[in-house]
Parts: structure tokens; C-alpha cells; sequence
């Protein structure tokens, strides 16, 4: 009979991830990368009461998120007015924004045990730096996992958008 011919019958070679990189995941907390950015970027942590919050997204694998204060009252003024100058610049720039009391934080922001992802129940410090408004000294607020029930999730989107 005739024998198989080239390019043909089982596809061999053919990995994975072929041709696209490493998979890139974000810097270990204790890496210098972290310290740098905070020399860099001028950070004054705000004076005020731990405010509480919740998460609203965590990239893990990038190692940042956003944090949605509980009452966006209890944010220190200088650190709503520079909230306000971001959400102004978005909308400037075509984007749309869907939470305009969304708070940046990173990895070496957040409390090393904490397993943080969305939908967490947080604690947390408001700094402000030359790139707007970050959250710090984020930690668990809501127990064993620290996941809202979705009746509390809605509250808390109800009380942000009153």
C-alpha cells in the first residue's frame, strides 16, 4: 500500500504554548520591583479612620485591583477631589466609567495572608501619589473568606451609587 506522505497523519511538534512566551505573572511581593515603584511615584498616605470596602476586581496574575469604599464620605476630601480629576480625565479621554468611586490597589498593598479576589470584604488605608489615588494596608474585613453574601453586595452598590 502506499505510505503516509509528508504532512500528513498525526501532527507532531506542535506544543503547547508554542510561540507565545513565557506566561508572565506578576513580581513576589518582596521583590525590588515593588520598592522602586514606591520610590518613583511619591506616595503620602492619607490620615484617616481604616476604611472599609469591598473588592471589585483582582487581576491576580497582574497583581492589581479595585476597592469600592463602603461610604465614599468617610474618603478623605483631598483624596475624592483627585478621585473626581481621574474619573474627569477618563470621560475627557472617550472612556467609559463604570464606578467612579473605584479605588486602585496592588499586590504589596494587600495584608501577605490574605487571599484577596472579588467580591472580598476589605479594610484599607487611602494614599495619594503622582498617578491618583491608591488603596494601602488592605486586609480582610469580612471573615473566614472573606466573601460578601450577594445580598450585601447589592447594598453596598446601592449605597455607592446614592
Amino acid at each position: 500500500g502506499k505510505g503516509k506522505g509528508k504532512g500528513k497523519g498525526k501532527a507532531k511538534g506542535k506544543g503547547k504554548a508554542k510561540g507565545k512566551g513565557k506566561k508572565r505573572t506578576c513580581a513576589p511581593v518582596d521583590s525590588e520591583f515593588w520598592s522602586k515603584k514606591l520610590e518613583e511615584e511619591n506616595r503620602i498616605v492619607l490620615e484617616s479612620e481604616p476604611l472599609t470596602g469591598i473588592c471589585t476586581l483582582y487581576k491576580e496574575g497582574q497583581g492589581w485591583g479595585w476597592v469600592v469604599p463602603d461610604d465614599i464620605e468617610a474618603v478623605p476630601q483631598e483624596a475624592r477631589d483627585k478621585m473626581a480629576e481621574e474619573v474627569e480625565a477618563l470621560k475627557a479621554s472617550g472612556k467609559e466609567v463604570k464606578e467612579e468611586n473605584r479605588i486602585y490597589f496592588r499586590k504589596p498593598d494587600v495584608e501577605v495572608d490574605f487571599k484577596i479576589k472579588k467580591d472580598s470584604w476589605v479594610t484599607f488605608q487611602v494614599y495619594i501619589d503622582d498617578k491618583g489615588v491608591g488603596a494601602c494596608e488592605v486586609s480582610n474585613a469580612g471573615g473566614d473568606d472573606g466573601i460578601a453574601e450577594e445580598a450585601e453586595v447589592a447594598e453596598a452598590e446601592a449605597a455607592a451609587e446614592a
